[in-house]
């Protein structure tokens, strides 16, 4: 059984991939590429994919959640690089988005309400 956030254990991803096992939707977006509308509940991915139109990637409606990789094309040694990159723009203060992963997420973990305020619009499709 996957651990759930909040769970004592790894850091998670907020970018996170849609096949690893534990994986969870924490967001539904509107539209291809649209905005996210966070979840009541983080939902199990495995429950999602098979709910989705046929050729359709995952990350372009679903915002997930995944273990941190510890090789991940984002990581230099313990910290998280996507967070950073994130962060070095200064975002206006609004108030933070919901979510469930919070506790435990990498980039609130490392970069705190900056990156809290940016996760909303990064998008996770492959390029």
């Amino acid at each position: 059984m996957a651990s759930h956030p909040g769970a004592p254990g790894p850091l998670w991803c907020p970018s996170g991939s849609a096949y690893a096992a534990e994986s969870l939707v924490l967001a539904v977006r509107d539209g291809l590429d649209g905005p996210p509308a966070y979840l009541p509940a983080p939902r199990p991915a495995a429950e999602a994919l098979a709910e989705l139109p046929e050729g359709v990637e995952p990350r372009r409606l679903l915002r997930l959640a995944s273990h941190c990789a510890p090789h991940c094309l984002n990581r230099e040694a313990d910290t998280c690089t996507l967070a950073a990159r994130l962060t070095a723009s200064a975002s206006p203060p609004a108030p933070l988005p919901p979510c469930h992963l919070r506790p435990v997420c990498t980039w609130w973990t490392q970069s705190g309400p900056p990156a809290c305020r940016a996760c909303p619009g990064v998008s996770t499709r492959p390029q």
